[in-house]
């Protein structure tokens, strides 16, 4: 396991690294959808949204590198709908280079952290039915399929 420091994003100069980490598991994930252009790139979208309320962003850093983060929010209050409030891990990415290093799950309990800390008691996570590597990652950890999520090109 490689030691990195994991920071709450603060300001926009790490929200602007996390977009670029973004734009890169974005282009991953064109092998699972052939719909995601080649050239889409991301910009501001964590700049508008580190500091938003019920939501999360941290950055791993190998010394001032960026080499992942994880992006969550709360999904649903407890409320007359649900019992329990419940948060949603919007996305998560980890230089290739630096996987199956822990990276990943240090990010995720740094995650569920904040959770605890906001009183959340149920995480939420979609992967491509295709990315075995994310879905065994999550396997592992304790995920369990909970839904299925189907589509159809018209």
């Amino acid at each position: 396991m490689i030691m990195v420091e994991i920071k709450k994003v603060i300001n926009e100069e790490m929200a602007k690294e996390c977009d670029i980490l973004l734009t890169k598991l974005v282009q991953s994930e064109r092998k699972y959808d052939k719909n995601i252009k080649e050239s889409f790139v991301v910009t501001n979208n964590y700049v508008n949204l580190y500091n938003k309320d019920n939501n999360i962003l941290y950055i791993a850093y190998d010394n001032e590198k960026p080499v992942g983060f994880i992006y969550g929010y709360i999904k649903y209050e407890q409320s007359n709908f649900v019992f329990d409030s419940v948060t949603q891990i919007d996305a998560l990415y980890v230089l290739e280079n630096y996987r199956k290093k822990g990276i990943a799950t240090s990010l995720i309990n740094k995650f569920y952290n904040w959770c605890k800390e906001s009183n959340v008691k149920i995480v939420e996570i979609s992967v491509f039915k295709d990315n075995i590597d994310a879905y065994n990652l999550y396997k592992n950890i304790g995920y369990k399929l909970a839904e299925y999520k189907l589509k159809k090109e018209i």
